[in-house]
């Protein structure tokens, strides 16, 4: 009886500790500012095409990237090999991902002997993103890599390797890491652009088709 009529008597209690929590949670993500949203740019959209003809042409198709589990919207930090994070207010317009295979596909268009399709057997190109972060320390700078394998129509491996990149941080505005990211994006892509050049095996015209 007596263990009966305190269980009755908790239950209000336990009612009111729960309202209380959620109203300091409510009063806590009201307090929190809101998201901001960053891209980090990209020189290679205003690059020029190599002219047609100069050398021979060598298709390939650019398969989806991957990435890390880590590396979605959130901006990534990290302060080690082996300590990372994510910004809680910090996001960026896309997914990494999406950055990746954009700025490859404009780096591929735009690297003389190579040829962008969507089809046919031809040498296919595939990307894991590896990092996309600011390092805040030692320096504060930009980190990218990428794991690129380039793989022949029959699915033999012409090259896996890691290409990587980094750029100061000038400062510590959000925008600063954003663009500093671009660069080192860039510089990544163009050095698996200038390997796909100098590997990709030579096919003809009929065996392909041109990039959308």
């Amino acid at each position: 009886m007596n263990r009966r009529l305190l269980g009755r008597a908790s239950r209000p209690r336990l009612g009111w500790l729960a309202a209380l929590v959620l109203c300091g949670a409510g009063c806590l993500f009201h307090d929190a500012p809101p998201p901001r949203y960053f891209a980090p740019p990209s020189a290679l959209a205003t690059a020029d095409d190599p002219p047609d003809g100069a050398v021979a042409v060598r298709p390939v198709r650019l398969r989806r990237v991957r990435a890390a589990s880590y590396l979605g919207q959130q901006i990534a930090w990290r302060v080690s090999d082996v300590e990372h994070g994510l910004y809680e207010q910090r996001r960026w317009t896309e997914f990494p991902t999406r950055y990746v295979e954009r700025v490859m596909a404009q780096a591929l268009d735009h690297t003389a002997g190579v040829r962008r399709v969507v089809s046919g057997r031809v040498a296919t190109l595939d990307l894991e993103l590896v990092s996309f972060d600011e390092v805040l320390a030692p320096t504060h700078e930009a980190a990218v890599q990428i794991l690129a394998a380039l793989r022949a129509a029959d699915q033999t491996a012409i090259f896996e390797r890691a290409f990587s990149a980094r750029r100061p941080i000038a400062d510590d505005d959000p925008a600063a890491a954003a663009r500093a990211l671009g660069a080192a994006l860039d510089d990544v892509v163009e050095q698996i652009a200038s390997q796909v050049a100098a590997d990709a095996p030579i096919a003809t015209p009929a065996a392909t088709h041109p990039r959308s």
